[in-house]
């Protein structure tokens, strides 16, 4: 007893202390796969904040009044055309600076003079303090304003929304419904994240209740007793406890694909409880727990070789939680439950063994000579077609397409200001299109100083003689680049921005590129760490139980990974990350399963055959839900496990047959 209060002290303790120190999970998928402090996941992360809404009507009056609900939040307008205005000398744009050192001071005129009299005309500062209008000419070649497309009859304008919060996508979403005017579009990763989110829970969730509801006439109608479920439930939310605040205390932060691959701890969590019920009166149960633990954490633990923190946290996060588990069984349920063995499926035909064979054997060879793998990211994920419509849109119309990026380094902004001036990259977003370094502002006070001595006289007729004195002996000031307020949008950090293309430049860099080619080095290390992992196990069973009952244990694991695979192939099905992640799974479900049939009698049979059913049941399910990434390790593991165990019937014979 004073051990049990000992064990439960000793886990509150380390559970309240995890929970304390716990942060919310990581959502970007991103993030996964790259260095939380490379520049890639913080371009991602630029993108990730970034909502694109498209409007669409058949007039401009109409493209007007559905904008009304949209605050402009995109730009802090005010505060850069305040700049502008206050420092018109500084800030030149290519067409007029070029004018001004040609000296094409006619053509130069033309132009000030048409904005200046246009009744459409955009005036920033007062015409006394600017009179060739340079302020609102270098506005004007910044896009800033709205900009409006028609095609087929119809327009469109776009507004880009940095968003802060969830509650900001459910009101777009919610001014996007209520519009009568005409089409609302939202584009971006916000709205893609926030949907599929949304989806996936809703999915998440619905089949966890179908699960319980299973789980629970599973009980009802084949043990005659439902009240065994509640220390199984214990034992679940146990390891899982145990797992979140061992990966808690190591990681701090962990990745919601994390928690996804942590649901694997039911089906495990089931087979002990089932086994400690069934079997725990028997001779060598705690030994073949134990060995079983041991196999299927070390299969675990194979991924903290990789090189990659989301492959180490699963490793973590489901060894823990299986050893959790482990733990609360021996020390809460052994001997505290004795439930009668039921009859269980088998295989005893040799006629369905031998077809059953033939069939695996015949999905080996031609599902495996047409294995092929796709680690793009975006093949992970299928939008909807409203969304679908969204990003074609502003492809189509706006010319938007998946940018590169060129990554500019210097000692302040300054500096790289001067940097990104002197590549001068055509077609391209970047903080020079907005703001001039120091040296060019110079540059252009000197340029603007000679147009007003050689050209204001004749030029600026409707100013008085002492206003144009004034300009021509105006002391101009730099304007500290340090402060503009579109600084925090393009640093990455002090010392590092970047210019953004739709063209690939030497150099450049895509994050969608870069993180599928991180994705398949990922996959090629696990496909190397697994046959590693495999004989590894087989060297241990071989220890332990000799090497004939250790090749039978492994060998329906081994061959249940394999099919998983091979199937997938023979349907062209191609073959991702999170297909081979599940490999792993495989291995460990499978083994739990060989290794009590191989050492135990009729009763566990049955507690292997009930968590079997759960197990794939679920996994089933998971592999109907609409994301992509989720399906995968569903559909995987499901052919897996029920293969493993289909092999398991007439490949291992108990001790006691």
């Amino acid at each position: 007893m004073i051990k049990k209060i000992l064990f439960i002290i000793v886990s509150i303790l380390i559970f309240v202390f995890a929970i304390f120190l716990a942060k919310p999970p990581e959502v970007n998928l991103e993030r996964a796969f790259l260095d939380k402090n490379s520049n890639l996941v913080k371009l991602a992360n630029l993108s990730s904040n970034y909502l694109t809404v498209i409007f669409e009507a058949k007039n401009k009056e109409d493209l007007d009044e559905i904008q009304t609900g949209f605050k402009k939040e995109n730009l802090n307008y005010r505060e850069i055309t305040d700049i502008y205005k206050n420092y018109p000398e500084n800030f030149l744009s290519d067409e007029i600076r070029n004018l001004i050192i040609e000296k094409n001071y006619k053509k130069l005129d033309e132009i000030s003079l048409n904005q200046l009299y246009s009744p459409f005309s955009l005036i920033l500062a007062p015409v006394k303090f600017d009179p060739y209008l340079l302020s609102t000419n270098y506005l004007l070649s910044k896009n800033l304003d709205e900009t409006i497309k028609e095609k087929g009859g119809k327009f469109y304008s776009k507004e880009n929304f940095k968003i802060k919060n969830k509650k900001q996508i459910e009101n777009f979403l919610k001014l996007q419904k209520e519009n009568k005017k005409g089409e609302i579009y939202l584009a971006g990763a916000p709205v893609h994240s926030y949907l599929t989110s949304e989806k996936s829970s809703f999915e998440i969730n619905l089949i966890c209740i179908i699960s319980t509801i299973a789980l629970i006439l599973l009980f009802k109608f084949y043990f005659k007793n439902i009240k065994i479920l509640i220390p199984v439930i214990l034992s679940i939310l146990f390891g899982f406890l145990f797992g979140f605040s061992i990966s808690t205390l190591i990681f701090k932060k962990l990745h919601i694909l994390t928690f996804v691959f942590s649901t694997t701890l039911i089906g495990i969590s089931l087979d002990y409880s089932l086994h400690s019920f069934l079997v725990g009166d028997e001779k060598n149960f705690i030994k073949n727990l134990t060995v079983s633990m041991l196999t299927t954490v070390f299969a675990f633990l194979i991924l903290l070789f990789s090189n990659m923190e989301i492959l180490k946290q699963i490793a973590v996060f489901t060894s823990f939680g299986l050893i959790g588990v482990y733990l609360f069984v021996v020390v809460f349920l052994y001997g505290k439950i004795n439930l009668p063995p039921k009859k269980t499926f088998e295989i005893e035909n040799k006629k369905v063994k031998v077809v059953l064979s033939i069939f695996i054997l015949l999905v080996l060879i031609l599902g495996g000579i047409k294995i092929k793998f796709n680690d793009d990211i975006k093949n992970l994920y299928k939008p909807t077609k409203k969304l679908e419509l969204a990003e074609k849109i502003n492809s189509e119309i706006f010319n938007s397409k998946q940018p590169n990026f060129i990554l500019i380094e210097g000692k302040n902004l300054d500096e790289i200001l001067q940097k990104e001036e002197k590549l001068n990259i055509k077609n391209s977003i970047s903080i020079s299109n907005f703001v001039q370094s120091t040296k060019k502002q110079k540059e252009n006070q000197e340029l603007v100083q000679g147009l007003y001595k050689n050209n204001l006289d004749n030029y600026a007729t409707f100013l008085s003689e002492s206003e144009i004195q004034k300009l021509k002996n105006k002391e101009f000031k730099i304007y500290d680049v340090e402060n503009f307020p579109l600084k925090k949008d393009f640093m990455l950090d002090n010392s590092t921005s970047f210019i953004m293309t739709n063209n690939k430049i030497s150099g450049s860099i895509s994050p969608t590129a870069e993180i599928t080619k991180k994705m398949t080095e990922l996959r090629k290390e696990i496909l190397f760490l697994t046959p590693v992992l495999y004989l590894a196990l087989i060297l241990f069973l071989t220890v332990l139980f000799g090497i004939k009952k250790g090749a039978k244990i492994i060998l329906p694991p081994l061959v249940g990974v394999l099919f998983s695979i091979c199937f997938l192939g023979l349907f062209n099905v191609e073959i991702n990350l999170f297909h081979i992640l599940s490999l792993i799974l495989i291995t460990g479900f499978s083994l739990d399963y060989s290794i009590f049939r191989a050492n135990s009698g009729e009763s566990s049979k049955c507690a292997v055959f009930v968590s079997f059913l759960s197990t794939a049941f679920s996994f089933l399910l998971l592999s109907a839900t609409s994301f992509k990434l989720i399906s995968s390790i569903g559909l995987t593991l499901f052919l897996g496990v029920t293969v493993s165990y289909l092999l398991s019937l007439f490949m291992i014979k108990s001790e006691k047959n």
